[in-house]
């Protein structure tokens, strides 16, 4: 246990001496009556020098002396809370708790207002993780200095143990309105506000320290990434031009400024001004960055590529260049580009769950089911709970049929979150796919429709297994309602073709299947179906 000394402060002295006896010639029998009170608290001699014995001991180590003259201090001026608030510390430091206790309590009982005994019964109350009992005794010392940030700070960090963060938000602000200087403070407020999903405070705190500390990147960076999630896009360009008419422009705030025009529809000054920072600061990757996440949202993807493989030659190391490239190639379609880009790095991104994770979708999406399980377990292993893999490695077990592992997957995605329409969707086209437990299969499809009445996948999967359970009508209600939303699918196409086969209708029928078929020309079970033989 770490070793605390105290040394005895005048203060403390003079409260211990200040009572002396009146003198023989008071002018007043009330004089009197108060020399009589004065005399009863004025402290013994004998007893206050085993109390400086005490305390010289207690400053050198030797606790256990210390005790032994504290308690003949006790016994001669038993009401001196002082003495027992010394104690205290002594049993403190000879790893005895419960008796540190006591004597807070007792020194308490004696003076409800001694600030050293209940910033010590605070501490032991921490150590036992009794968090109640602590906070009570902050309330207690903030009463009696409420212009000490720290405790404050103290009640914030007990609040925010309880997970009370709205509470400890309000101690922490409170603290920096004391502490003006501590940036730290205000800083950790807006973490709690974060904590809370309570972004308009956070946005209003971190706006306040890039104002109270324009140079400081991060306060900046959240900032801005605050704006961005709240599409406060104006409360953004309108903080950078106060900072560049006070301090300067800088090339980080006008590649961040860039970033907001573009959202508010001014593509070319936004453009002007990113490629601006790439070439002012060529050596700084997040601006090649942000004007690549431009050309992608704009779907110029040959302007996007160019910017990716300046990323890969000019920043070897940094996985994200990779990472760029690939996303062109998955929106051209393009699975075997990405494969073939990532794998000979993707040892050097082990860890990395975005490279682990492309390189499994590909190589799921190429039907390369060994591959794709090892990478996918790869990005599983760096976030176990991720539901992109978990969604992607369920449809891979139900390609290769490998059911009873899709469906724990499927079990398992629900379970987290009851919100998850497509995993209710992908659920039951899978039971559907198998033509087994299809009254379940529809339960399940109808919890997807109810979260996404409007998504064309889900209703095609829900009129499919309608056909399945021959309620051919209601088929046909949800797959051309479908087809209605998402225009030509050579997958429903086909499913509307059965419903009119099955509803005894083949000339119609035959006209979905050769659209189906334009879609898809290589499928050899529709090239039977739109046979006219």
């Amino acid at each position: 246990m770490k070793t605390t000394k105290t040394i005895i402060s005048l203060t403390f002295a003079l409260v211990f001496y200040g009572c002396g006896t009146a003198g023989t010639n008071s002018p007043s029998p009330l004089v009197d009556g108060k020399s009589e009170v004065q005399k009863e608290k004025s402290p013994n001699p004998e007893g206050l020098r085993h109390f400086m014995d005490g305390q010289m001991m207690l400053n050198q180590g030797d606790f256990a002396m210390a005790i032994l003259e504290f308690q003949q201090a006790v016994e001669l001026d038993p009401d001196v809370g002082a003495i027992h608030t010394s104690i205290a510390e002594c049993y403190w430091n000879l790893g005895k708790p419960e008796m540190a206790e006591k004597h807070l309590v007792k020194a308490l009982e004696l003076d409800g207002n001694d600030e050293q005994a209940l910033k010590m019964l605070a501490d032991q109350y921490i150590l036992q993780k009794s968090y109640d009992k602590a906070q009570d005794s902050f309330k207690k010392l903030h009463e009696l200095n409420p212009d000490n940030a720290q405790y404050l700070i103290a009640l914030g960090e007990l609040e925010k143990v309880n997970q009370n963060f709205s509470e400890a938000l309000k101690f922490y602000l409170k603290a920096f309105e004391l502490e003006p200087s501590r940036l730290e403070l205000l800083e950790t407020s807006g973490r709690f506000a974060l904590q809370l999903k309570d972004f308009e405070q956070a946005q209003s705190i971190f706006k306040r320290l890039v104002m109270l500390a324009p140079n400081q990147p991060q306060y900046f960076n959240m900032f801005m990434d605050l704006v961005m999630n709240s599409k406060n896009y104006e409360v953004g360009i309108g903080l950078i031009e106060s900072l560049n008419n006070e301090y300067g422009e800088s090339t980080e705030r006008m590649a961040q400024l860039g970033l907001l025009l573009y959202r508010t529809g001014k593509s070319e000054e936004a453009l002007k001004l990113l490629e601006s920072a790439v070439n002012d600061s060529p050596e700084n990757p997040n601006y090649y960055f942000s004007l690549f996440d431009i050309y992608l949202d704009a779907r110029e993807n040959e302007k996007a590529s160019e910017i990716a493989d300046q990323l890969i030659a000019n920043f070897p190391e940094d996985w994200r260049g990779y990472y760029s490239r690939s996303l062109v190639f998955m929106n051209q379609n393009k699975p075997q580009a990405v494969i073939s880009l990532l794998e000979p790095v993707s040892d050097s991104f082990v860890k990395i769950y975005s490279i682990q994770y492309l390189l499994g979708l590909s190589h799921n999406q190429m039907k390369q089911f060994d591959e794709a399980r090892k990478y996918l377990s790869n990005a599983l292993k760096i976030r176990p709970d991720s539901p992109n893999v978990l969604h992607t490695m369920a449809i891979l077990y139900d390609e290769i049929e490998d059911w009873d592992k899709s469906d724990e997957i499927y079990k398992r995605l629900i379970k987290a979150d009851s919100t998850d329409a497509q995993a209710f969707n992908n659920y039951a086209y899978s039971l559907v796919e198998r033509n087994e437990q299809l009254n379940k299969a529809l339960e399940l499809a109808k919890q997807a429709i109810d979260l996404e009445p409007e998504n064309p996948s889900y209703l095609d999967t829900i009129g499919w297994i309608y056909f399945k359970l021959n309620n051919v009508n209601k088929a046909r209600e949800y797959i051309e309602a479908s087809i209605k939303i998402t225009g030509d699918n050579a997958v429903v196409l086909e499913h509307l073709g059965d419903v009119f086969m099955k509803n005894k209708n083949p000339e119609t029928a035959l006209g979905f299947y050769k659209r189906a078929l334009n879609l898809d020309k290589s499928n050899e079970r529709l090239i039977k179906k739109a046979s006219t033989d």
